[in-house]
């Protein structure tokens, strides 16, 4: 995502409807401390979920998908019937922004002690890198819910953590729901699990590299 910047608009928005400033806000997005909800056709706009500690509350941002301007902060009561956010998303957001807000009142952490270099140890056998996530996916298709279990992400594919920007995992995604036969449009849910760790990555659909007759088909 681009550094978020705020037209003159969304700087009066925050102002009269939101306890954050807009300096908050942006380090907000820039750390991606935020849920992509929806994602406009053609990828033009978004709308993030994020959360203002200040306010104790949930607010969704407009963001430009190409420069990544922020267009405008709205209450979740505005999109009230409109764009559903879930409790799972909701406190996703808040437990981003908290972190955010938690290092930030840190401050930036001391330098360690110079170390006095010692002999290198001996070299040691490579490890082996951690598995990879394995995919779930919920589907709506012919009047029914389905559930899909994809194959495990290739390790070199990273974490949830790195895939809410374009990389090598969204084009992974594709070809395996088109090898499963998914519509695209029909998705509902996607979730992440490895052990004891399961997340919600429904925003790995906001980069999945579609082309325009599959955009076209999912709107």
């Amino acid at each position: 995502m681009k550094p978020a910047s705020l037209t003159t608009h969304a700087k009066k928005r925050v102002s009269e409807r939101c306890g954050l400033s807009e300096t908050e806000l942006r380090q907000l997005l820039d750390a991606g401390a935020n849920i992509p909800i929806h994602l406009q056709k053609g990828g033009r706009y978004a709308h993030r979920l994020v959360y203002s500690h200040k306010d104790d509350d949930w607010f969704m941002v407009v963001q430009d998908g190409g420069d990544g301007g922020i267009l405008t902060v709205m209450p979740l009561s505005y999109l009230e019937g409109r764009t559903e956010v879930t409790a799972a998303q909701k406190r996703q957001t808040r437990s981003r922004a908290m972190e955010v807000k938690k290092a930030a009142e840190a401050g930036p952490a001391a330098p360690p002690p110079e170390k006095i270099q010692s002999p290198a140890p001996p070299p040691v056998a490579m490890q082996e890198p951690p598995p990879g996530w394995r995919i779930r996916v919920r589907y709506h298709h012919d009047g029914k819910t389905h559930f899909k279990n994809l194959l495990r992400t290739p390790a070199d594919h990273g974490n949830p953590a790195d895939w809410s920007v374009p990389g090598p995992v969204h084009v992974w995604l594709k070809q395996r729901l088109v090898e499963e036969a998914i519509p695209f449009a029909s998705i509902e849910c996607i979730v992440a699990e490895r052990k004891s760790s399961t997340e919600c990555v429904d925003y790995l659909l906001e980069y999945l590299p579609l082309t325009p007759e599959e955009i076209e088909t999912c709107h």
